[in-house]
């Protein structure tokens, strides 16, 4: 039987690629890894199923942080034009997540930068032992990225 052998990237739909691809590699240290474009007469039915459209038109980017690829997707036909709408409690909301090994002084880099972070950084605590701590924050497009730190 076939099996799951890796994770190949995860993907997100982004309002614009220039300031994504600027955020993910100038603020977070990402590599900046491919930039393409796609289009075709059947790459609409592709990615939307029958019924949508045939035709479409995307930008794409590929990133690399951390040892996880990120394809970021704008389509240009149909145009992206409603932005995320940022509620994690809605099904199909995602959320990326890196292991730092400083997480203070991440903390405290991403926010000279100008990184809007939800919270100061938060511990897991589990029979009274600190298992990691996190802390969330958003990408330029609402999207929803965590940084945590593992402990003992």
């Amino acid at each position: 039987m076939a099996r799951v052998v890796g994770l190949g990237h995860a993907s997100f739909t982004v309002m614009s690629l220039d300031r994504t691809v600027d955020f993910y590699v100038n603020v977070l240290g990402g590599k900046l890894l491919e930039r393409t474009a796609d289009q075709g007469p059947n790459i609409g039915t592709a990615v939307f199923g029958p019924g949508r459209q045939a035709y479409a038109s995307l930008g794409i980017a590929m990133v690399e942080l951390g040892g996880i690829e990120i394809e970021f997707i704008q389509y240009l036909d149909p145009p992206t034009n409603e932005a995320y709408h940022g509620d994690p409690a809605r099904a199909g909301s995602a959320h990326l997540a890196w292991e730092v090994d400083d997480i203070e002084s991440m903390y405290n880099e991403l926010k000279k930068k100008g990184v809007r972070f939800h919270t100061q950084v938060n511990d897991c605590v589990r029979d009274g032992i600190l298992v990691w701590k996190w802390i969330y924050f958003r990408d330029p497009d609402n999207i929803c990225v965590e940084i945590t730190q593992r402990f003992g």
